[in-house]
């Protein structure tokens, strides 16, 4: 009976200090092609990482209308668990602001933007795999 007691508590422990890391894997959009775009949260640090990398017909296109943009890239932002859907950071001005939704249930990331208190969604990527991994504290 010890042993048992032992052993659940042992488990339990060690069950609380693993985290989960979720993988938004070759994710697509219609406007872009890409040689690389991943999308990887780690919920225990609330952070997410977006690693790409436009074809290069995309970044021809891209650079047209803006110089800064660089062909890869890794960006992080903040992100939080809210109704089962994975959300970033408000990111932008108040009167203006854009958010980041991850739903793991149908592969998306999605973008909210809320201008002058009128709001939007729109799908920017459809992603071919979810990876989760859980992470060992």
């Amino acid at each position: 009976m010890k042993k048992t007691l032992l052993l659940i508590t042992i488990l339990f422990f060690f069950q609380n200090l693993t985290a989960e890391i979720i993988v938004f894997k070759d994710c697509g959009s219609k406007q872009y092609n890409y040689e690389i775009n991943d999308y990887t949260l780690d919920l225990e640090k609330e952070l997410m990482t977006r690693e790409y990398t436009y074809s290069e017909e995309s970044y021809k296109k891209l650079r047209l209308n803006d110089f800064t943009i660089k062909k890869k890239n890794i960006t992080t932002k903040r992100v939080a668990e809210v109704d089962g859907l994975i959300m970033s950071e408000i990111a932008g001005y108040p009167a203006f602001y854009t958010q980041l939704i991850f739903n793991e249930l149908d592969k998306s990331v999605k973008i909210k933007t809320v201008l002058n208190n009128t709001e939007g969604v729109s799908l920017i990527s459809m992603c071919r795999k979810i990876l989760k991994y859980k992470k060992q504290a």
